[in-house]
């Protein structure tokens, strides 16, 4: 990372990211009737995360905000591993068996 690129902070696990390494997630999905007013700034891990665990529907029925996303039982444990973790790790996200 370069020192005199600003961060910016994941909207999921608050580690620190240069803009151009941070995905957009629209809080309502776009399938869902989600628009370009609805996006936050996750990283690449987080986001995955996001994706791997829940379905579209899921994501606009129960997590349309990201504080809510933040409160999602299913993420915490992953929330609290993840900020321990280096932004230069590089990490992959199994699929669940059965996405909620």
């Amino acid at each position: 990372m370069n020192n005199d690129e600003p961060t910016i902070p994941c909207g999921l696990c608050g580690r620190a990211f240069p803009r151009k390494s941070l995905t957009k997630h629209h809080c309502l999905p776009r399938s869902k009737g989600g628009d370009q007013n609805d996006i936050e700034l996750l990283c690449s891990p987080c986001h995955s995360m996001v994706h791997c665990t829940y379905e579209n529907a899921t994501l606009a029925a129960n997590y349309s905000t990201l504080a809510e996303l933040r409160q999602a039982p299913e993420l915490q444990k992953y929330i609290r591993w993840v900020r321990k973790q280096p932004p230069t790790r590089r990490l992959r996200n199994r699929p669940r068996r059965d996405k909620l």
